[in-house]
């Protein structure tokens, strides 16, 4: 066996915490306090310093409910080697219909299960944890225990004989393994593990209800779940093991801190950590020589205007921006070039700027679930912006009863927001009472309009509601009879029409869109067989193969779709992420995809639409073939790679449903919407658009401040041109 990694190796010291509740408002609710946290020790001056804006890393995953078959747990991550747990009490799902409820009510499992998947909040559910415990494994991994509790940190009952267990290779992504029980325990609380190198084994420590010291042993933690291990004799020789280290939050200036261990970590594995954890920002900026070759003004300038910065920054990762040079002394080089005054030879520095577009904030107020994209027409490039009206936080009903979608279209993506004139500017492409392709009128919701190019084509997917019948499917009476009835939504199409000559018409213009039309199985049958609701759509394209994923039973569904019919789906819609832990709170919705040296990353939002709202990550290998319909081939992260934070100094909560998109200078964006929120009133949501920024292991970074991607230091340059 190979033994634990020497101390003398590790130099550094990270702390395992969680953190006294307090607020939304704070993105510290109990969902997320009660998770492990992490910071690390400065070498500098001692100090600690949490990693993640103080936010969780490792978060207890939900539980599958006695009757669901491991077939329909298959898009879960962790809940699809979990043994199923009696379900205590009914946990309701709160993006579930009145008539969904009381059909569930009669079930504890819901009918999610006959098409392989599961319902959040029904079939899953969902936990938390307290007193984490982070220890280094005889192997060198590391492994964590802790305490299992309900989402707002209340016992669950699984404290009365075990803990729950996990390992990870550096903290960055973790192997659940689920509950170790202790045989004859009589309450496990404030559970902690060390190796003990003369018996070959771990003992773990803890506290019984009556708060006596207790111990187990167990060689390998890599079991079946839900094993059971055997109580040990506590003798003097064994409590001189016991690992408590009785930390004091006092000596952790954290805020909200509740400490519970220290582990040592070698140097490598803190950068590891700060570099996926920790803010990253600029330390230099460069430009390349630049060598012209021209014959006319105009190609000098074009030559000029192309140079672009490499921007260096901590972690080792770089990044290219464009530059402004100082208009005066392009104005006197261009001046000696028309003069011919410039011979082969002649070298000169030219003083310029790094560009640094910064949008408004907000960028559109009252405009969620945004879409926008470049879009040539008619010769010339334009950028279009299309979102959900929300005023108010009114998005199935808005404007009194008028419910639109609205497009912009500018020549550029500042003139798109609503400081630069977008708003008013604004062209109505549907209005409430509009009708679809079966001539039923749409009267609410127009939901995530997507903008997409289709077998050639310019495409908005969406979700447009209808008026509710007079009763439920169910039979019960329907509160939404005769009114937009969010509830009948479901995924549609609706296509830019071309001319004779095959080109495209102007998407101005409203009657140049062809009538929407619902997305269907192939055999013509609704996409969401459990419940009627359907949204969200997006496209991804890998391999030849292209893909619609979008949004029901509360969670992110896929098919292949031909982009030659593209309102038929051609496989069975498969679920691929399921919300199984409290950040991302029973809903995985808004998905949308980029590739990046050869992984497809798949963004989704997660939690309820509101101030909690987050963003997660699900990831495939792209350019190989693989399946994307299978749930397997998917890797989700663990914690939101957004999260609400402060953001060049001002709270940003809710941050989510996000679009990949690109700037002018073809670098990565990223459009999102986030909650209008002050003083403790929710008020819709406003589009926002960062830049993205790749780290050096290759993640997309979403949160990058403006001073931490340009140091303002570093933001003057100077090019050498050489003709």
């Amino acid at each position: 066996m190979v033994s634990v990694r020497q101390e003398e190796e590790c130099s550094r010291s990270l702390l395992c915490y969680t953190r006294q509740p307090t607020s939304r408002e704070e993105a510290n609710n109990a969902d997320i306090a009660f998770s492990m946290h992490l910071a690390l020790r400065s070498t500098t001056d001692g100090s600690w310093y949490p990693l993640n804006d103080n936010y969780g890393i490792f978060f207890a995953a939900g539980v599958p409910v006695e009757g669901v078959p491991q077939s329909a747990r298959v898009a879960c991550t962790a809940a699809r080697r979990f043994v199923p747990e009696p379900k205590v009490q009914e946990v309701a799902n709160p993006g579930l219909s009145h008539h969904d409820h009381s059909r569930q009510a009669k079930s504890a499992i819901s009918s999610a299960i006959d098409w392989d998947a599961v319902m959040p909040g029904v079939d899953i559910v969902l936990k938390s944890l307290i007193n984490p415990w982070l220890f280094r494994l005889v192997d060198g991994r590391f492994g964590i225990i802790a305490t299992r509790t309900d989402r707002d940190g209340q016992p669950d009952g699984s404290e009365r004989d075990s803990f729950l267990v996990a390992v990870s290779k550096d903290l960055r992504s973790f192997d659940r393994l689920g509950q170790i029980h202790i045989k004859g325990a009589n309450g496990v609380h404030r559970p902690r593990a060390v190796w003990d190198e003369s018996k070959q084994c771990y003992l773990i420590f803890c506290n019984d209800s009556q708060g006596q010291l207790a111990c187990a042993a167990m060689t390998d933690l890599d079991m079946n779940n839900a094993f059971s291990i055997d109580l040990v004799a506590v003798d003097s020789d064994v409590i001189a093991l016991d690992p408590d280290q009785s930390l004091k939050a006092a000596d952790f200036p954290i805020a909200d801190v509740h400490p519970c261990n220290i582990v040592a970590i070698t140097e490598c594995e803190a950068e590891v950590l700060e570099g996926r954890f920790g803010r990253m920002y600029n330390t230099a900026v460069s430009v390349e020589p630049l060598h012209v070759h021209a014959d006319t003004v105009y190609q000098l300038r074009e030559q000029l205007t192309s140079v672009q910065a490499q921007l260096r920054y901590s972690d080792g990762s770089t990044a290219m921006r464009g530059i402004e040079i100082d208009k005066n002394q392009l104005a006197l080089l261009e001046a000696a070039w028309k003069e011919e005054k410039l011979q082969p030879g002649f070298r000169c520095h030219l003083r310029g700027r790094v560009r640094q577009q910064l949008y408004p904030v907000p960028f559109a107020r009252e405009r969620a679930d945004p879409s926008m994209v470049p879009f040539t027409w008619n010769g010339r490039q334009f950028f279009m912006f299309m979102a959900t009206e929300d005023e108010g936080g009114n998005c199935v009903d808005p404007r009194g009863g008028h419910t639109h979608m609205p497009l912009r279209v500018a020549e550029s993506i500042a003139d798109l927001s609503d400081e630069s004139g977008g708003r008013v500017c604004e062209i109505d492409l549907l209005k409430c009472g509009d009708c679809n392709s079966e001539g039923r009128r749409m009267t609410g919701c127009f939901w995530a309009p997507e903008l997409h190019i289709i077998g050639g084509r310019l495409s908005v997917l969406f979700m447009p509601c209808f008026d509710g019948e007079l009763t439920n499917p169910d039979g019960s009476a329907n509160t939404c009879a005769g009114k937009p009835d969010m509830w009948t939504g479901s995924c549609h199409i609706m296509q830019l029409r071309k001319d004779r000559a095959g080109q495209d018409l102007d998407p101005r213009n409203p009657s140049n869109w062809d009538s929407p039309r619902p997305i269907l199985c192939k055999d013509g049958s609704p996409l969401n067989p459990v419940e009627r609701i359907s949204l969200d759509m997006t496209v991804i394209e890998d391999s030849g193969t292209c893909y619609y994923a979008w949004q029901q039973v509360g969670s992110i569904w896929i098919a292949r779709f031909d982009p030659a019919v593209p309102d038929r789906v051609i496989s069975l819609p498969r679920q691929i992420i399921v919300p199984e832990f409290a950040w991302d709170n029973m809903i995985a919705e808004g998905p949308n995809a980029v590739v990046h040296d050869g992984r497809i990353f798949l963004i989704y939002s997660g939690s309820l639409v509101g101030i909690d709202y987050t963003t997660g990550l699900a990831t495939a290998p792209s350019d190989q073939g693989v399946d994307l319909t299978d749930a397997k081939n998917w890797t989700k992260l663990d914690y939101p790679l957004q999260k609400s934070s402060i953001y060049n100094g001002s709270w940003q909560l809710g941050t989510g449903h996000g679009m990949w998109s690109r700037d002018e200078d073809g670098h990565q964006l990223y459009v999102f919407h986030n909650a209008e929120y002050s003083e403790g009133e929710y008020r819709g949501r406003d589009t926002q658009v960062r830049r993205v920024h790749w780290s050096e292991e290759g993640m997309p970074v979403l949160d990058m401040q403006c001073n931490e991607e340009l140091n303002t230091a570093n933001s003057k340059i100077c090019v050498e041109v050489n003709i």
